[in-house]
């Protein structure tokens, strides 16, 4: 069978990881009951999860994880496309790189959380801001509000261009 590339936002590999994993599961609580036993409920279905490793090989393979490291950086959902299955949206939420040895070898693990369609992405925590970027960018990306994100960043001296690796807090 050959399969189509994985890409996420647009942004393909060149060799398929080694192993990858979709899981689907339900949002299933069970409550006790004194002297009757237990009784289930179902909360419905939990965001699927795509979780893999892989391998990046050749004279650029540090070059390829730092792309994949900038996606991770860049965070918001974007379109995730897995080979034989139909495109999901979602965020990379966690990024690994394990050592392996060898020269032009560079291992990483990745997790994908879906975001459903229709659901905002506001983003949390704390971001690093990229070369040219400005609070304005991350106000409309995550649909923050410009005044609560100001009163969150009161280090920033010019909102208008950040400096590469600045700090950007979550309102």
């Amino acid at each position: 069978m050959n399969l189509m590339a994985m890409s996420f936002k647009g942004r393909c590999w060149r060799v398929n990881p080694t192993a990858l994993k979709v899981e689907y599961a339900e949002n299933i609580r069970e409550t006790l009951l004194p002297f009757v036993g237990s009784r289930l409920t179902d909360l419905g279905q939990k965001k699927r999860r795509a979780s893999g490793e892989g391998y990046f090989v050749g004279g650029d393979c540090m070059e390829q994880w730092r792309r994949l490291e900038g996606l991770f950086r860049e965070g918001g959902p974007g379109s995730l496309l897995l080979p034989g299955m139909e495109p999901m949206r979602a965020v990379l939420s966690e990024l690994r790189l394990l050592g392996e040895e060898g020269a032009g070898l560079v291992k990483y693990s990745f997790v994908f959380t879906e975001t459903w369609a229709g659901e905002s992405y506001r983003g949390q925590g704390v971001h690093r801001a990229a070369q040219g970027e400005s609070l304005w960018d991350y106000a409309g990306r995550y649909g923050w509000g410009m005044e609560e994100l100001r009163a969150a960043n009161t280090h920033i001296r010019d909102i208008a261009c950040l400096e590469q690796g600045e700090e950007v807090y979550a309102p």
